[in-house]
């Protein structure tokens, strides 16, 4: 064999051929020790009172979408000690409240009620204080009035994901925010064509897609249809490679969730090529490493674990013209 053809076969070797992607039992040890290394960062103070919302609702997802009750006891005594924590510093956490921090409130309050707690009164201070701010002041822009800037100060992907998100959870806590998903989804199209892998934006449009899906398939509780949204099947099919030759964890992990409630199925060679790599470069305290900062590393996490564990899928959601928020020109 000549020096040439051996490099040729190398690189058509798969780099994870001992990890089983499709072993159940496997997957779920791996996500067992991301959620213990997930629970000892939200342990930590400084981070908790920082993203609080985003932990909660990690372990609220996980308690409440995993097809293992092993794993979804484990995640909902975990959420539900922290999210008591987390009641018992509301009357701090209110005092200060504005309109950089009220939309991760909200998340945290709609993530408890998934844990089964009651926050009524939290509630009623979280709407007076979203009343209080215009929708710009919250969302950087107005998606009933304008399409995304682009002289903002993050990624007009990075705004356009934050609006539709925080549309959907102010939605479920009926936050008097006046903009509504349907807003936020009509102002994509202004940001198509999807920039390609290796330029700047690509990586702000892959989460702005994933989090497209997680709003449609209500973060995990129901698989969408094989027809729904065929474009954006396309285009995150066509960023699961370059991600996996960044060798960037968060980005596979999410790339490959969106791809299962997009109902790919998990013995497709995407996803198994996602997950072997997941399950390979986890590292000893159960993370993946991702130490670029602290929302960073515990996301990593997150992510990882909705990549890899398996979901009880509620029913699916039948593909509507009335429903598909889709652009004509998506993809194109």
């Amino acid at each position: 064999m000549t020096a040439t053809a051996a490099r040729r076969r190398e690189t058509n070797v798969d780099p994870y051929p001992l990890r089983s992607a499709n072993s159940p039992i496997e997957r779920e040890r791996a996500v067992h020790r991301a959620l213990n290394c997930l629970y000892a960062i939200a342990r930590r103070k400084s981070v908790f009172c920082a993203y609080d919302g985003h932990l909660l609702l990690a372990f609220a997802l996980t308690a409440s979408t995993s097809r293992s009750r092993a794993l979804r006891t484990k995640a909902r005594a975990m959420g539900r000690e922290r999210a008591r924590y987390w009641m018992t510093r509301w009357p701090v956490i209110c005092r200060r409240l504005d309109a950089d921090s009220v939309l991760q409130q909200v998340i945290a309050s709609d993530a408890a009620g998934r844990l089964g707690l009651t926050t009524r009164r939290i509630q009623q201070d979280l709407r007076a204080t979203v009343s209080r701010y215009s929708t710009e002041s919250l969302l950087y822009f107005d998606p009933r009035r304008q399409d995304v800037p682009t002289n903002l100060t993050v990624c007009p992907y990075e705004a356009w994901y934050y609006a539709l998100t925080s549309a959907y959870f102010c939605a479920r806590q009926a936050m008097p925010l006046p903009v509504r998903t349907g807003d936020v989804l009509k102002r994509l199209a202004s940001l198509l064509p999807y920039p390609p892998a290796g330029t700047p934006r690509h990586y702000q449009a892959v989460y702005a897609v994933t989090h497209l899906v997680y709003v449609r398939n209500d973060y995990g509780e129901r698989r969408l249809s094989p027809r729904a949204l065929p474009r954006v099947r396309a285009f995150l099919k066509a960023s699961l490679g370059p991600a996996l030759e960044r060798r960037e964890p968060d980005t596979v992990a999410e790339i490959v969730e969106s791809l299962l409630a997009l109902s790919v199925p998990a013995t497709d060679p995407l996803i198994e090529s996602g997950r072997r790599f997941l399950l390979a470069t986890q590292r000893p305290d159960g993370g993946w490493g991702d130490q670029a900062d602290r929302y960073g590393r515990f996301h990593t996490i997150w992510a990882v674990i909705d990549g890899l564990r398996d979901r009880s899928w509620r029913r699916e959601r039948p593909a509507t013209a009335s429903r598909s928020p889709e652009p004509r020109r998506l993809g194109k």
